[in-house]
């Protein structure tokens, strides 16, 4: 068998990596380009935000749209692929709105649940939050959307299930 030249031998590596390099580059895409968004509510979380506002007056901070990664932690685990895994199933999903307190601790969590929420796949969603709140001890509040909300009774139903003490 004969043997290739050294420099044979190295024009064929170049031209392979020269190649690839040409194949790499014609296979990446350009990034996608982003939007803004309009408004951070549909019309139906505007609406209730509004009603909310009157029904918590100065009492409650409301945060929109929040991360349940930043109202719920799993518990410290000495297998730190489980608390991942745990931290994972909650990372993607949020909160409609979160209450805080002057100190701007949490007093509870509001999901206002439209026809969405009747999906096979929202209704394990929304057990498995409900569940997740429960564990952690923070007052989860589901509130259907509705044409029109009593200012009162959003109010009495924010306080009795936030285990505030004020009228």
């Amino acid at each position: 068998m004969q043997k290739l030249p050294l420099d044979q031998i190295m024009i064929f590596i170049v031209f392979l990596l020269i190649l690839f390099l040409i194949i790499f580059y014609l296979r990446r895409k350009p990034p996608l380009k982003y939007k803004a968004v309009q408004k951070i509510f549909t019309p139906s979380e505007q609406k209730f935000y509004h009603h909310l506002q009157q029904a918590v007056g100065d009492e409650f901070y409301i945060f929109a749209k929040v991360r349940a990664a930043d109202v719920l932690l799993p518990v410290n685990a000495k297998d730190r692929s489980r608390w991942q895994s745990a931290f994972n199933k909650i990372a993607c999903k949020h909160f409609d709105y979160v209450l805080c307190d002057a100190e701007l601790s949490i007093v509870g969590a509001i999901e206002l649940d439209d026809a969405s929420h009747r999906r096979a796949d929202r209704v394990q969603r929304d057990a498995f939050i409900e569940w997740a709140c429960k564990s952690a001890g923070v007052p989860l509040i589901r509130i259907k959307t509705a044409k029109k909300y009593d200012i009162k009774e959003l109010r009495a139903t924010i306080l009795c299930q936030c285990k505030v003490s004020k009228a």
